[in-house]
């Protein structure tokens, strides 16, 4: 549900904070249902909260927002292993209605995305969104953004991602080559 509304949200612009809010406090009321269905609203509640006070950090005000639905069953394979990015949101230029970046939300309080891996994830996505967002003629790195929502954490990708793509295939292929033997 926090991921929904979040994204909701940036598709409005971010203009409204009103929306997303009451969205969280619906949530909140809904007590049906079992005991992880009344934590998980709770927790969406909360993530849709915590989401609010970092979102000015996305620069997408000049920007048009979709959900990226769109994208969620295009992979991308890094040394032999596919990997499914799914970004959040999809960032298009008003203009050209091209594909510039995308928006990837994180809510794992338990697993929470650090600037280094950030700046890896940030750059499988843009190379993910290079790969396969058509016609679209330059993804900006800038606008390649993850968000890891408990710890308030706004990466966005590098320019330079040679290193970083060989480090993720070279990851890749571990994955792959030890796939085998599982």
């Amino acid at each position: 549900a926090a991921r929904e509304a979040i994204v909701d949200y940036l598709e409005g612009g971010m203009a409204d904070d009103g929306p997303a809010l009451a969205r969280a406090t619906e949530l909140r009321a809904d007590m049906s249902g079992s005991d992880f269905a009344v934590q998980d609203r709770q927790l969406s509640a909360e993530a849709i909260e915590d989401f609010l006070p970092i979102a000015e950090e996305l620069e997408i005000e000049a920007l048009s927002v979709e959900s990226g639905y769109a994208f969620a069953s295009e992979t991308l394979n890094f040394g032999g292993t596919l990997v499914s990015m799914r970004p959040d949101a999809i960032l298009k230029d008003r203009e050209t209605g091209e594909v510039v970046g995308c928006v990837k939300l994180n809510f794992s309080k338990s697993a929470p995305i650090q600037e280094m891996a950030g700046a890896y994830v940030a750059t499988a996505l843009r190379a993910y969104l290079e790969e396969n967002a058509k016609g679209s003629k330059r993804i900006d790195p800038a606008r390649c953004y993850v968000v890891d929502v408990p710890t308030g954490t706004v990466c966005a990708a590098p320019i330079a991602n040679k290193r970083r793509l060989g480090d993720l295939a070279a990851a890749g292929e571990e994955i792959a080559a030890r796939w085998t033997s599982i």
